[in-house]
């Protein structure tokens, strides 16, 4: 029997391994979902428990919508960029249930603190539909608010839209709506306005009169002040059904910053020293932008806002969400983060005093300006990196049969695949590294950022490239694959241990206008840490291996399995991440050790896999709140109860995704195509890869663990088709170039002798 046998599953063991740790997974989903109105009521409920600790400062919020950094100068809108001396400035990421958000769906953001929409069409229609008018409050009820309900209702991002008003009126604390929108963030469920309503008719603020009427409840003892200063609707964005404005963007912005004036005069001749938060909580148009936002006065928890605004829901100087707003309200009105418990977002805060105002300006331009940059490359960059490596695996699957080329050429051509296989394997890494320079500064136009996002990207993989073929690990065939695993997993684990600056705003990162995560490793980033950390192990645990150290190599797997996990789990605050890790890795453990894949064997790992996950999850939600993560948030989320209706939104949109296009549809069938060219490596006359197995018998283990791997990533995770795709994209041209080497290498090309192989291996 061939040594390598002994370290591969049988083939109905595989299968057992597969469907088992497949349904484990997904009971882990179901387990793991977060609930969503219990959550809405708990906080509601410790909202109106906290009057005692009412805060003495009052809140005046003005929101309006479409006003991003790129349209606020001091000659043109004086007032809103004055906010940044003497106060903190940050950037809203406003989307909502659609790509873009309208001005009802920020305003139901606040009322509800979660994730809401005016709009009961699907996103298909939502691209062309106008964003509706909000609705004046009348004889004290908001008239759409039991139309808004019933979209909520339909949803599954468990919004309740009346939440704030009921919360502060039950702490004790007086309000006042100015405006439409204001009516909306403060009606009750039943649409009645808590407190004072304010209409400035039918022509929307003057603002003078604006002045005039903030000042005037700010006299009377109002603590809670809401301003609907307008929205500006981009002339050039609009749905296609939406009529346009009367009034250019740059007239629309300078309304808006008039009436800002008129409530900063307001709140600086009020007593009390107010807090003045202005946020832009809706976009412009159908094209999604970083937000306008900036805070002065008095901040939640003691001190002043000064500096740049973040939240501990985004982790991010400079970023907050829209859905951030109702805890803010709540924490400054009631003076207790207790108000705030159960919702998604988290009370505005601030960092970096020392800034300059000139340098916190330029840190939220750069953040929109990079949010913007990225957004139109990504597209194009995902498939013509999918239709590369499809050409590349065409070329390798003619390079590698064994008649082609010749006895002269052969080597020469093995030897440039080789290399290229390298190049594309350094392509993930690169495209992080490449944020280290600010590339999105280059030019204003889609093409000037596509070249200097490529040239950067390009530098990168080179340096990668080279040092994976000219350091001392290219004499191993699985050399140059192990350090280019390696300095993906290490690109990844520094850039999530710092901030996570480098995924933010990349080519295969986190994008800030999604609002889908702003810190950790999404399922790209999972998935590109996790295979690199695997073919880092492969490479490890087969050098031990063919030198005779089994338990060396058992405990190789273990350990950098354990530290995989902890990476992903703890510093990424990944719930997905983990049930995929710790199969994989337990798997092949089992495989290395030379241990028979049973049943038993299986459940223990499962078990395992599920304790690992508790205790994680469990030790994050011990720290304190400002400290948690998604991890800690979802044992208080689950322990309100409820957990439908996120894995109704998690199995939705992978469907979604994987019928959204011609490009989505074909994922599946290629990670198919792939998963049985690893298990059946002779299946195309290709013998490359079988004499690899032969050689280094740990890589098909690998395989194994690779498939379970992105499977059960794929399972677990919303958006799961990312990550099957983004391991491939990783894992496959690096075991092409490592079975290229076993070919150019003397004396591998076919499958050594009983003799040659280690005692231990055997």
């Amino acid at each position: 029997m061939p040594p390598s046998r002994r370290l591969l599953p049988h083939p109905s063991a595989t299968a057992r391994v597969l469907a088992l740790l497949g349904a484990v997974v997904a009971l882990l989903g179901l387990l793991g979902a977060t609930p969503a109105r219990a959550a809405t009521q708990t906080a509601t409920r410790a909202a109106t428990q906290t009057a005692s600790g009412l805060a003495t400062h009052p809140l005046v919020l003005v929101g309006t919508g479409g006003v991003s950094w790129s349209d606020v100068s001091a000659s043109a809108t004086p007032a809103l960029a004055g906010m940044a001396d003497g106060g903190a400035v940050g950037t809203v990421a406003v989307r909502s249930v659609f790509t873009a958000a309208c001005p009802g769906d920020g305003w139901l953001a606040l009322s509800s603190g979660r994730r809401a929409t005016d709009s009961a069409g699907t996103s298909a229609e939502h691209v062309n539909a106008p964003c509706a008018p909000i609705a004046p409050v009348r004889d004290g009820v908001q008239p759409d608010f039991a139309a808004y309900t019933a979209i909520a209702a339909r949803g599954t991002y468990g919004a309740t839209p009346g939440l704030l008003g009921p919360a502060l009126a039950g702490g004790g604390v007086s309000t006042a709506a100015l405006g439409p929108g204001a009516g909306v963030a403060l009606a009750g469920p039943d649409g009645r306005v808590a407190g004072t309503v304010v209409d400035p008719g039918g022509a929307g603020w003057e603002p003078a009169a604006l002045g005039a009427a903030v000042a005037e409840q700010l006299a009377a003892g109002t603590m809670v002040v809401v301003v609907d200063a307008g929205a500006v609707r981009d002339p050039a964005d609009l749905p296609r059904e939406e009529a346009a404005p009367a009034a250019s963007r740059a007239e629309q912005v300078a309304l808006v910053d008039a009436r800002v004036a008129a409530v900063q005069a307001a709140v600086a001749a009020a007593a009390g020293d107010p807090t003045l938060l202005v946020a832009s909580i809706a976009d412009a148009g159908r094209t999604p932008h970083l937000q306008f936002a900036a805070a002065t006065g008095p901040a939640p928890g003691g001190g002043r806002y000064d500096g740049l605004l973040g939240s501990r829901s985004t982790r991010q100087t400079g970023i907050l969400q829209t859905t951030d707003l109702a805890p803010t309200v709540l924490a400054l009105a009631l003076g207790s983060d207790t108000a705030t418990a159960g919702l998604v977002g988290a009370p505005v805060t601030a960092t970096d005093a020392d800034a300059s105002a000139a340098d916190r300006v330029g840190k939220v331009r750069d953040l929109d300006l990079a949010a913007q940059a990225i957004q139109p490359l990504v597209p194009p960059f995902v498939v013509a990196w999918v239709l590369s490596q499809i050409v590349l695996f065409v070329v390798a699957t003619i390079a590698l049969r064994r008649a082609w080329g010749g006895t002269h050429v052969r080597p020469r051509v093995l030897a440039w695949l080789r290399r290229v296989a390298v190049v594309f394997g350094a392509v993930p890494a690169s495209t992080y590294l490449a944020n280290t320079i600010p590339w999105w500064r280059a030019g204003s136009g889609t093409g000037s950022h596509l070249l200097a996002v490529t040239a950067a990207v390009a530098l990168f993989v080179a340096v990668l490239t080279a040092l994976a073929l000219l350091g001392p690990w290219r004499q191993h065939p699985l050399g140059p694959m192990g350090f280019v695993g390696t300095a993906t997993a290490l690109v990844l684990a520094v850039d999530v241990a710092t901030g996570s600056r480098l995924v933010t705003s990349s080519l295969i990162g986190l994008q800030p206008v999604v609002a889908g995560r702003f810190y950790g490793l999404g399922n790209p980033q999972f998935a590109l840490f996790a295979v690199g950390t695997l073919l880092l192990t492969v490479a490890v645990a087969d050098r031990l291996l063919l030198t005779g150290h089994r338990r060396a190599a058992t405990a190789s797997v273990v350990v950098l399995g354990l530290a995989a996990t902890a990476v992903d789990g703890v510093l990424g605050s990944d719930f997905g991440g983990p049930p995929a890790i710790i199969p994989a890795f337990g798997l092949l453990a089992l495989l290395v050790a030379g241990v028979r894949v049973t049943w038993q064997r299986v459940l223990v790992i499962a078990a395992g896999t599920v304790l690992a996950i508790a205790l994680i999850a469990v030790a994050d939600w011990l720290r304190p709140t400002d400290d948690q993560t998604h991890l800690g948030r979802f044992v208080t989320t689950l322990l309100d109860g409820g957990a439908w209706q996120v894995v109704e939104r998690k199995a939705s949109q992978n469907l979604r995704i994987l019928v959204g296009s011609w490009f989505t549809v074909v994922l599946p069938f290629a990670a198919a195509f792939i998963g049985w060219v690893l298990m059946r490596p002779s299946a195309l006359g290709v013998s490359a890869l079988q004499r690899t197995y032969d050689r280094h018998p740990v890589v098909k283990s690998g395989a194994v663990a690779l498939l379970v791997l992105l499977g059960i990533g794929f399972v677990v995770n919303d958006s799961g088709t990312a990550v099957p795709a983004a391991g491939a994209m990783l894992a496959v041209p690096l075991l092409l170039a490592a079975c290229t080497r076993v070919l150019e290498t003397p004396g591998e090309a076919a499958a050594p002798a009983a003799g040659d192989v280690p005692a231990g291996v055997r």
